[in-house]
């Protein structure tokens, strides 16, 4: 994968313009069981096609003035008197970087990935004292044709992907001088389990496999990807997500745009890796935005971790030979459970886990240890603008993906298209995308 040759002009850290509380946060369960690492996206822009000149010290001013209402995005990670993470709120600040690149956006092919966009964000080394971290990274990175990218990374512990456009809209809006819409929502109690904990369903999502299944190292959580491993990013247009819907076999439309993606990366992946025998297992990690599924519903501004998780598993022998359909029904039963009951069950359960760190998605963790894991997540829906004066964002994605794991997004450029973006080994990249076009067509699996 080719480099790019990134410029950094200034890093500094950006403090709330004013004094803001001094307090510790509770962090719910749902935080702790999140990878320890932070996790980004890349937000394009053309401003050539707007009024208004880009200035990173405008960014940096506007930056200043929303940490003043997200003031705990200003702390950082740290552990009570018994252990528990929890977020010190300090002021101590967020990361900006400044950079700039002699490449154009036609050099960086997003759509096809020849180089390397983890470049885009800040990078950190975990070594060290967590307390030293910032929470929130921003890399403001200005190409040679005009285009600018601004790179996000939020420390997952402290949020998701919902919690960062939050964050982002109201940054957006500072920086054109309009007031922000949102208000933030930090009390994570909202997601405390009940007392006492009463889980009513068994949460197989947070247990090992149930079959006999030799030890795999799974990659899919690493903070880095391997050098082996290359992204494919494939777009389907509104006719060709219409094909993949006449190949469910449903007459009514009761699967989602991205249950049918996700069964059919699913496929796609465990069909492009020959390596896979029949007695090998393989396990689709599903994640769930929970805010608009619990009632009461969260608030629409709550910053912090609202993932649920659906983890089906199958032996590969079945399930290669099952029909789309049946893999379609599969993924749609596993969402369609998660209501609010199910939900809260999921809290409590968690709540009488021994040791949180036991789930922290990673290496060593039992529940990765199926030969053919996947995680494929939606990425937050284009809800909110994001326009810093240049106009909304043309393309988004994520910073880094690593072996197995997949984003959905939608198109900013076609209603009712999508891209699919996944991580594989480079060696089975090929046959990955040749299987992916030719299902919508013929029916190659």
């Amino acid at each position: 994968m080719s480099q790019m040759k990134i410029r950094v002009k200034q890093a500094r850290i950006v403090k709330p313009v004013e004094e803001t509380p001094i307090h510790s946060l509770w962090l719910s369960n749902l935080d702790l069981i999140q990878v320890r690492f932070h996790m980004g996206i890349l937000y394009f822009y053309n401003p050539w096609s707007s009024s208004s000149n880009p200035n990173t010290q405008s960014l940096i001013d506007a930056l200043s003035k929303v940490l003043v209402l997200f003031y705990p995005a200003a702390g950082r990670l740290q552990k009570d008197k018994n252990g528990r993470l929890e977020i010190l709120c300090n002021g101590e600040g967020v990361l900006l970087v400044e950079a700039e690149t002699d490449s154009t956006i036609q050099d960086i092919s997003l759509l096809t990935h020849g180089f390397d966009l983890s470049q885009l964000v800040p990078t950190l080394a975990y070594s060290g004292d967590m307390s030293s971290l910032p929470l929130l990274l921003f890399q403001v990175t200005y190409f040679k044709c005009g285009a600018i990218c601004i790179g996000t990374s939020i420390h997952h512990t402290f949020g998701d992907a919902g919690s960062l456009e939050c964050l982002m809209e109201a940054w957006s809006r500072t920086a054109r001088v309009l007031p922000v819409k949102l208000t933030p929502f930090f009390d994570r109690t909202v997601l405390r389990a009940r007392d006492p904990p009463s889980p009513v369903f068994p949460h197989t999502e947070y247990q090992p496999p149930p079959y006999d299944n030799p030890p795999v190292t799974s990659s899919a959580y690493r903070s880095n990807p391997d050098s082996d491993s290359g992204v494919a990013s494939l777009k389907l247009t509104r006719l060709q997500v219409k094909a993949l819907r006449a190949k469910a076999e449903v007459a009514d439309s009761k699967f989602s745009t991205y249950e049918l993606l996700v069964a059919h990366v699913w496929r796609c992946a465990c069909f492009a890796n020959e390596d896979l025998r029949e007695e090998h297992l393989t396990r689709l990690h599903i994640i769930l935005d929970g805010r608009s599924r619990l009632r009461p519903k969260l608030p629409q501004g709550y910053i912090g971790n609202a993932l649920f998780h659906a983890r089906p598993i199958s032996l590969l022998g079945d399930f290669l030979k099952e029909p789309f359909s049946t893999t379609v029904e599969r993924v749609h039963g596993e969402i369609e459970k998660m209501d609010n009951e199910y939900l809260r069950s999921a809290i409590d359960s968690l709540e009488r886990q021994p040791d949180l760190d036991q789930l922290v998605p990673g290496e060593g963790n039992p529940i990765f240890s199926c030969a053919a894991n996947f995680c494929i997540v939606g990425l937050p829906k284009n809800t909110y603008e994001l326009d810093f004066g240049w106009g909304r964002p043309f393309f988004k994605r994520t910073s880094h993906l690593n072996e197995g794991k997949g984003f959905v997004v939608m198109s900013l450029d076609e209603e009712g298209s999508f891209i699919v973006f996944m991580c594989l080994k480079e060696t089975q990249l090929g046959k990955f995308r040749k299987l992916f076009y030719e299902f919508l067509n013929v029916s190659a699996l």
